[in-house]
């Protein structure tokens, strides 16, 4: 396995972190997209399982995240349409420097919503989609009041920290809690409006194309995610026009499955899930 890190600069100037875990001889490549206020980095347990079975994979900080950040990371970005350009950019060179075999887009959380939004918009030549705890539906308990002015909030206050996220729902396992709320690279206070609106933004376009969706996926949630809504996947699943279309719900989950309780059972789900679709290129 060969790390390599580097950056990619965007149609907007925008400088972005880019990393890969590489194998001598790639059986399919893979770009992961993380989730909101993390970086790429925290991946790298899902990744060494991936290498094993040949998939090379690629990784970005994205906009106002992580390293991708100007200055200290603040969550922020002014459009979800150019974090999918950015998508559809690093996407193509995943698959043109790993040539001639099965690509796979993979994404947690925002992460998980932003994969969904670029697959139905781009429609990308792609193996499979996994997405995880995607956002997709606002979670439960969400400010109707804070919707409804969300508009208002991201013209003319775009950086006001308008939504905190509870960094204790991302996990049962109280050391990977501390571990979050420590990396320096994550943010962890309320995420400014303008981001907040347009995720708003990417989740209503995701449901009004849903029955559009038409690529192989996966789908993995817990029942009891307080940061993204099952009912948002479920969604997707029912109304999702491809055949090949798995999901997975974990009863008493939370946000980040491979970090939780389960995270071997996910972990080995995610590889046998792409592995199958190796084999069957």
């Amino acid at each position: 396995m060969k790390h390599l890190e580097t950056s990619y600069t965007a149609h907007d100037g925008q400088k972005l972190y880019l990393q890969a875990w590489m194998v001598d001889a790639p059986k399919a490549s893979m770009l992961l997209v993380h989730g909101l206020g993390e970086h790429s980095g925290r991946y790298e347990h899902l990744v060494e399982k991936l290498n094993e079975i040949g998939v090379s994979v690629f990784t970005f900080d994205g906009r106002g995240h992580g390293k991708s950040a100007e200055g200290k990371p603040d969550a922020y970005f002014e459009s979800y349409q150019d974090y999918l350009k950015d998508i559809d950019a690093l996407f193509g060179k995943v698959k043109s420097y790993v040539p001639g075999v099965p690509a796979f887009l993979y994404g947690h959380s925002m992460g998980g919503g932003l994969v969904a939004a670029y697959t139905l918009q781009y429609q990308p030549e792609t193996a499979g989609v996994v997405m995880s705890s995607p956002a997709i539906k606002a979670a439960e308990g969400t400010s109707l009041f804070l919707i409804a002015i969300s508009s208002i909030m991201s013209k003319y206050f775009p950086k006001l920290k308008a939504l905190q996220l509870d960094a204790q729902k991302i996990s049962r396992i109280p050391e990977e809690v501390e571990k979050y709320r420590k990396d320096p690279l994550i943010y962890t206070e309320a995420i400014p409006a303008r981001t907040a609106y347009e995720l708003l933004q990417m989740m209503r376009y995701i449901e009004d194309k849903a029955a559009e969706f038409t690529r192989p996926f996966l789908l993995l949630h817990g029942t009891d995610d307080g940061l993204t809504n099952p009912k948002g996947s479920e969604m997707l699943f029912e109304k999702a026009s491809t055949t090949d279309k798995t999901i997975r719900i974990f009863p008493g989950a939370f946000h980040e499955l491979i970090n939780d309780l389960d995270r071997e059972e996910v972990i080995r789900l995610i590889v046998d899930w792409i592995q199958t679709r190796i084999e069957k290129y």
